[in-house]
């Protein structure tokens, strides 16, 4: 998942309805102790907080809060999206952290639908990106089945038994949200004069999104052999065959081939005014295989056009692309590692820079 974004809990507490906020507390902690017909304002639930009592509410709602922050920051336009994806009516006088409170605490499949996108556009894990190309058509049963298998997966993992998966289709794409656990972890407390210790499982979500026009599959996972399960329970359960696991195509997106040889045209055209790389990483032509990371504002300056052929073999790049929109100038910076790695389709003007990188060999699909 993207990482937290700083949490004033104060700033967040006032942003929200108090009935709303009551209605939160009233919901989800039932069996602690409450204060009693009085406003849940900010300094209240700092004091229900900090109670020794409350130690492990503590916790749960700071994630809570932590997540409906941060659809609230980057992804106010996803939480409007998803009232307008399900129909739900919009309360106007209602804050953006209100609104999503009120999909979490009436519609948590919508709040869900709200944070999937939020994870696509601005998780810190890398996307890769995958040639699974055929009929593509859900059912409950194939995603009964998927998921069953995503379960297994994790819990022979060590991971916990819970497993949760949600799919939503928009616009000739399907977004599959997938929630599981992770390791348990422990942490000591004190309790009165002793030491007392809590134990918990964090939860994940990975996403998968699936272009049925390109047949192209993203994946967000936190480690490589997830990802490379989730391929193989696409293949098998979503389409239907666990061959297309194995294409000899299925990781060939990018390739950096055309900085390599010096085929790439650096011009742009009417729309990509500058084109710049400020960071590459390429493995040294030794007998050591050392690999050199080079930053700058301008890598190829740095290297005085010196050419990469000369230097090693280019395994990563990251471009800024300065563009002309209407008038105004844009700049969109992303990487690129071949075969399949890449957070362009996370950018804003990406089919402008995709159509670019097509036509210069450096995206393949």
């Amino acid at each position: 998942m993207p990482r937290h974004r700083s949490l004033t809990l104060r700033k967040f507490v006032d942003s929200i309805d108090h009935q709303l906020m009551e209605r939160y507390f009233t919901t989800k902690f039932s069996t602690y102790k409450l204060p009693v017909h009085i406003i849940l304002d900010a300094e209240t639930v700092e004091d229900f907080m900090q109670d020794p009592r409350n130690i492990e509410a503590k916790g749960l709602i700071k994630e809570d809060f932590s997540r409906i922050n941060d659809i609230c920051d980057k992804g106010k336009n996803h939480v409007v999206r998803s009232y307008r994806f399900h129909e739900i009516p919009i309360d106007g006088k209602l804050t953006p952290q209100g609104l999503a409170m009120q999909l979490f605490l009436d519609h948590p499949e919508a709040f869900d639908y709200a944070f999937a996108w939020h994870c696509y556009y601005n998780s810190s894990s890398k996307m890769s990106h995958h040639n699974i190309p055929g009929d593509f058509e859900l059912s409950d049963k194939q995603i009964e089945s998927f998921q069953k298998d995503t379960k297994d997966w994790f819990e022979n993992l060590a991971k916990g038994e819970e497993c949760q998966v949600q799919t939503y289709n928009e616009d000739g794409q399907t977004v599959i949200l997938v929630k599981h656990g992770s390791y348990v972890q422990t942490i000591a407390h004190w309790k009165n004069d002793e030491i007392e210790t809590i134990s918990y499982r964090p939860a994940h979500e990975d996403l998968l999104l699936y272009d049925k026009d390109k047949g192209l599959l993203s994946i967000k996972a936190r480690l490589d052999k997830d990802r490379q399960e989730y391929i193989r329970l696409f293949s098998k359960h979503l389409m239907q065959d666990e061959s297309l696991a194995d294409r000899d195509d299925l990781n060939k997106i990018y390739s950096l081939q055309p900085l390599q040889d010096g085929s790439f045209d650096w011009n742009g055209n009417e729309h990509i005014r500058q084109i710049i790389l400020t960071k590459i990483k390429l493995v040294l032509r030794d007998s050591t295989n050392t690999v050199l990371e080079i930053k700058s504002d301008d890598v190829r300056k740095s290297l005085d056009m010196l050419g990469y052929k000369k230097l090693g073999l280019l395994i990563s790049v990251r471009f800024r692309f300065v563009l002309d929109i209407d008038g105004k100038t844009r700049k969109v910076s992303f990487m690129i590692a071949p075969p399949d790695v890449s957070d362009l389709s996370r950018k804003k003007y990406s089919d402008i820079i995709s159509s670019y990188l097509t036509k210069q060999g450096v995206k393949l699909v």
